[in-house]
């Protein structure tokens, strides 16, 4: 922008010529040469929660000459962009009864509160205004009016699979703010610019009904006042005008819209944790042989005797004090080994039995590597977090665990007094360790220090 220096000199005339020559410089600029990343994203934040100001920025600058032209250069995120926001600006003008609703009720506040508000219509007769609220109920006209052409061109030029794209986009964008975004989607939903369909607009007042039913019972939000912001009377009524068919997708749209609901997002968020748990528990088997039968554990699998989980198991239950090897693991889970596993049971209150499930050795491990600072169990844990063995794959915590394994045996080798075979094999490991840590400390990797959790 120009820069300008305003001296005594300058007139008021000169003044106003040169903000109109910006402004008409304006017109022509797209968002991306008009606005930073942070001034579009304070921008959509207002917009979306109902700032005129806001949306009708937005909807100039996405589609700043509505020429065709100008269209048929945009790519298809610029053209979504365009429709996105022009509907909502547009729908947020329109003097719709679910607007004035709206307004009246804002209108009161005002009045009795004295709260300041944008929006000035669904007036009643006889309500005084300030000049500022006239002169801002002027301007709006004129940008309506402009609003509304806009759209209509926009319109013109899209295809019907970019008019959906645009749709999707807010209807996604609005279900997943919660309660208030479900009624905001359930305004815009009967707003003719929106171009749902009688199924989606049921669906969008049956879902910001269904966010809203528990409002009064968390004793955050008082008993409605009156039948104006009566969401559950405008779904029914909505879906009492659908046939039996239109009803079926209407219920399965609602469902899809509450998806996005952050309660039941974060419901999914805790199946898909459990799932990502219990896939990785199912992968320590990669850690070990196959199981020659579903429900023999590693005593099964003993057998194969080519399992590193063993090895593992063996390092931490000799750590943890339940076995005293005379020459080191010998990677066979056989009597002495059983009988360790035994021991560790019948110390924590359990049936002496020589099995170990998948997450009694991952805990095994962790055990070893957490309260006694075992290297090999620390190089243990950081496999398993690298290749997703037992925890799901975590770079950060697998770069944590090798760190310690590095700590901790230095600290071994340089003055513990060690067994003759647990020096020659932390000597092996201490290889194996820094080989490990080449690979897993990396400089964009912030190390996770909270293992094993």
């Amino acid at each position: 922008m120009r820069k300008v220096a305003f001296g005594a000199a300058a007139s008021a005339a000169s003044v106003v010529l040169i903000f109109a020559g910006q402004a008409a410089a304006n017109e022509t600029q797209i968002c991306a040469e008009r606005y930073s990343l942070e001034d579009s994203a304070l921008l959509e934040a207002a917009a979306f929660g109902g700032d005129p100001h806001a949306q009708m920025a937005l909807a100039e600058c996405s589609y700043p000459d509505g020429g065709k032209a100008r269209f048929e250069k945009m790519s298809s995120a610029q053209r979504l962009y365009a429709l996105k926001w022009n509907i909502i600006a547009t729908c947020d003008a329109d003097q719709s009864p679910a607007h004035n609703r709206r307004d009246r009720r804002l209108r009161n506040l005002k009045s009795n509160a004295d709260i300041s508000f944008r929006r000035f219509g669904g007036m009643q007769k006889n309500e005084k205004t300030n000049w500022r609220e006239r002169d801002f109920m002027e301007y709006r006209k004129e940008q309506m009016a402009l609003l509304r052409d806009r759209l209509d061109r926009l319109n013109a030029q899209a295809n019907e699979d970019e008019k959906a794209a645009a749709r999707g986009e807010i209807a996604d964008s609005l279900s997943r703010m919660g309660p208030v975004g479900a009624l905001r989607l359930a305004e815009i939903s009967s707003c003719q610019s929106f171009g749902a369909d009688n199924v989606f607009e049921a669906a969008a007042w049956s879902a910001a009904s269904e966010a809203w039913s528990d409002a009064m019972e968390t004793g955050v939000y008082g008993a409605a006042a009156g039948p104006d912001h009566d969401m559950k009377k405008i779904a029914s009524e909505k879906f009492d005008a659908l046939s039996a068919k239109e009803r079926s997708a209407a219920v399965a749209e609602q469902s899809r819209l509450m998806r996005t609901d952050p309660e039941n997002l974060a419901a999914i968020e805790g199946k898909a944790k459990l799932y990502e748990s219990n896939l990785a528990l199912a992968r320590l088997a990669d850690f070990s042989v196959p199981k020659r039968m579903a429900a023999g554990g590693i005593l099964d699998a003993a057998a194969e005797n080519s399992s590193s989980l063993t090895t593992a198991l063996q390092f931490a239950l000799e750590s943890l004090g339940y076995v005293s090897f005379m020459n080191g693991p010998d990677n066979d889970f056989g009597p002495t080994t059983q009988g360790a596993v035994i021991r560790m049971k019948e110390a924590k209150g359990e049936a002496p039995v020589p099995l170990l499930t998948n997450s009694e050795a991952r805990e095994t491990i962790c055990n070893a590597a957490v309260e006694r600072g075992d290297p090999v169990s620390l190089y243990h844990v950081a496999l398993m977090y690298q290749n997703g063995w037992g925890f799901p794959e975590n770079e950060a915590k697998a770069a944590a665990a090798i760190s310690e394994a590095e700590t901790s045996m230095i600290n071994a080798l340089g003055g513990a007094d060690l067994p003759d075979w647990k020096r020659a094999a932390y000597e092996t490991y201490a290889s194996k360790i820094r080989v490990a840590s080449k690979e897993l400390k990396k400089p964009k990797i912030m190390p996770d220090a909270a293992i094993c959790k």
